[in-house]
């Protein structure tokens, strides 16, 4: 399915990003147990137009971190460290290119949600992308 490949592909970036250290970083369709902080990564597609090879999708990252453990401002600078790295879109498109799974053609933000329960922060950043299959011939 093209969600998990698009999902793994930008959790496997953000794994590797300078500045997300110390993060777990997950697939939405992992369904692993992860400790915090936490960045889960969750897609929805639409193929464009009846194809079967040219996607867009509302990708969901949440960034989640221990209330208990962290102050406001700790969470805050980490989802500003994901926007950071975000923003260098020539280097995200390349990388997550050079990954195979997914050919991205771009992405936009679209929102962002704050949300504090009694033990976590939650930032739910959204995404438009536009993305195709790289092995579509």
């Amino acid at each position: 399915m093209m969600d998990h490949a698009l999902e793994a592909a930008f959790a496997a970036f953000l794994q590797v990003s300078p500045g997300l250290d110390g993060v777990h970083t997950f697939a939405a369709h992992e369904n692993a147990e992860h400790g915090l902080p936490a960045i889960t990564v969750a897609a929805k597609s639409d193929p464009l137009a009846g194809s079967c090879n040219v996607f867009r999708a509302d990708l969901a990252l949440l960034i989640e971190s221990e209330a208990h453990d962290s102050r406001p401002e700790v969470h805050a600078l980490l989802v500003e460290n994901v926007r950071a790295v975000l923003g260098d879109k020539a280097r995200v498109l390349e990388m997550i290119r050079a990954g195979g799974a997914v050919h991205l053609y771009g992405y936009t933000f679209t929102g962002s949600t704050l949300e504090v329960d009694g033990t976590r922060f939650h930032t739910t950043l959204t995404i438009k992308v536009g993305y195709g299959n790289p092995h579509a011939g």
